[in-house]
């Protein structure tokens, strides 16, 4: 199914805007643009738990997904159905509740933001004045069963809002988590597609 209207929308970089879809409530909460990644095997500061960020580290436990990762590939063949073909983006993220996809028009210096609930697609308009790097769908290839395995487990006091996936130089992407620590505060934990923890900022 497909409607026009506002779109319930978690973004940073560029975006850093939230808006309601249809009456939700504002329990996604936006964040704040990482900084570097900590050093491996560093204490977080924001929540006090040691965490193995070795990219070699063992292989993360498979979990049944608290976040909306494994819609993501739905979500894009709704769009790129929706727009006729394959499409750039500058952001794909997930939360408990909706797919956000913000779909990059270069030459244009817009993006145009969908948010895909259920199997119902919807958009906003678009907005002028959106540079930076994006990527492909094909791009991302993350194994939603063990992406957010390593957060849940090394960081257990700390609650899943949003996963994100985010464009790099040359069509790269990056994929981070933002969580709430029971201690107080958001962290951004970036991961490999796999799901090892990579960094972790407090902010």
């Amino acid at each position: 199914m497909r409607r026009r209207g506002r779109v319930a929308r978690v973004a940073i970089t560029a975006f850093a805007a939230i808006t309601a879809l249809g009456g939700c409530s504002d329990d996604e909460a936006g964040p704040t643009e990482a900084t570097e990644a900590t050093d491996a095997g560093s204490t977080d500061a924001g929540s006090a738990v040691p965490v193995s960020t070795a990219p070699g580290a063992d292989a993360c436990a498979p979990v049944d997904p608290v976040l909306l990762v494994d819609r993501i590939d739905e979500a894009v063949a709704a769009v790129e159905a929706e727009l006729g073909g394959p499409q750039q983006y500058f952001e794909i993220n997930a939360t408990a509740t909706l797919v956000n996809l913000f779909v990059a028009d270069v030459a244009a210096e817009s993006v145009t933001p969908y948010a895909y609930v259920g199997d119902e697609l919807s958009s906003d308009e678009p907005i002028v004045g959106a540079t930076g790097n994006t990527f492909a769908a094909d791009a991302v290839a993350v194994d939603t069963s063990r992406v957010l395995g390593c957060v849940s487990a090394e960081l257990p006091d700390t609650a899943l809002d949003v996963f994100f996936v985010e464009g790099g130089a040359g069509g790269t992407v990056r994929y981070t988590v933002l969580g709430t620590s029971a201690q107080g505060g958001q962290l951004v934990v970036e991961v490999a597609a796999t799901g090892q923890i990579i960094g972790v900022d407090a902010i």
